[in-house]
């Protein structure tokens, strides 16, 4: 067993990190110093990026965003407003055998563990990213376990063969109606129907307009993504999808539509043109993130997608918890 050493990186250090995420299981743009950094700037978040060091060489580890609660409560996350997941990450083994790669992967996972066992956190939650399975090490250890769900859609097979009839019917009617799409990036036309989408459910936006400014600032300089738009003849945005790039994949980071427009299907031709799209540039797939929540979950099926399980897990002390239920009952 190699000794793994666990400790937080400094900034200078970031740029080893990045490389670690395009190389790990599964690194994702959400990992990213880039992506973390923005959150942290814009919402005074403390960010914590932890690394796991074998003889040297960075092989895992794992982003926290930490809150003091009023000075009583001190808690550790790994996600926050639309991140649904970004958790430990393991650098990808060459070694081939199977054994060899789990026991690596534990090792680290346990390193880790104990390493945030010991930083005086009252609660700690990681959601880790589709594509690790193995979170024994956590689990093992009296961490509570949650699974999750997203739905990827295969970018190898024919869009055309495995799409409902309720979707072909939305498509032809938008079609008829002469909507079109194209990518524009354009920071006030997303953050319009953004608003428009929550102030019909009579909520605010989940995170500031700077947030977005500082995501398609990075969308424009370093080509992480781009958004589509459905458009009316006349040149209206009635909807808008923001996607991520992944490696071999696809992140639907963000659906917005504007809710007064009132024909159907405006996000279905978005869905089948995105897919064409992404097919043509050899993406293995678009993880389009609607398996948490019924509404959407029903929606995306009319494609055909997979489901794809992801977990998390949670550790709470005692005090954490008997708070939590004060508050539960108080509410």
């Amino acid at each position: 067993m190699t000794n793994i050493e666990v400790r937080e990186l400094v900034p200078s250090e970031y740029r080893e990190w990045d490389l670690l995420v395009k190389e790990a299981k599964p690194g994702t743009l959400f990992h990213t110093s880039d992506w973390l950094e923005t959150y942290r700037n814009v919402l005074s978040k403390d960010l914590r990026i932890y690394g796991c060091f074998r003889n040297d060489e960075l092989v895992g580890g794992c982003p926290l965003f930490v809150r003091n609660f009023k000075g009583i409560l001190k808690m550790a996350s790994s996600i926050s407003n639309m991140i649904d997941y970004c958790g430990p990450l393991v650098k990808e083994s060459s070694n081939t055998k199977a054994s060899k790669r789990v026991q690596e992967t534990h090792e680290i996972f346990d390193a880790l563990r104990k390493f945030l066992c010991r930083q005086d956190f009252d609660s700690i939650h990681l959601r880790l990213s589709p594509g690790i399975e193995d979170i024994r090490p956590f689990t093992w250890n009296g961490w509570d376990s949650k699974v999750h769900y997203t739905h990827h859609l295969d970018l190898k097979e024919n869009v055309d063969n495995n799409i409902s009839r309720t979707i072909r019917k939305d498509l032809k009617s938008v079609l008829k109606a002469g909507l079109e799409t194209k990518i524009l990036n354009d920071l006030e036309t997303y953050y319009s129907l953004l608003s428009k989408t929550y102030e019909r459910q009579n909520l605010k936006p989940p995170l500031p307009k700077k947030i977005f400014e500082k995501i398609f600032d990075l969308i424009r300089e370093k080509d992480i993504g781009y958004m589509l738009v459905s458009e009316t003849p006349e040149g209206e945005a009635v909807a808008a999808h923001l996607t991520l790039y992944g490696k071999e994949s696809t992140i639907g980071w963000s659906s917005v539509r504007n809710p007064s427009f009132n024909l159907r299907g405006s996000n279905a031709l978005l869905y089948y043109n995105e897919f064409l799209d992404l097919q043509s540039r050899n993406f293995e797939y678009m993880n389009v993130m609607a398996g948490n929540i019924p509404k959407f979950a029903d929606y995306i099926k009319g494609f055909s997608p997979k489901l794809v399980p992801y977990y998390s897990v949670t550790l709470e002390n005692k005090r954490y918890s008997i708070l939590k239920a004060l508050h539960k009952i108080v509410a």
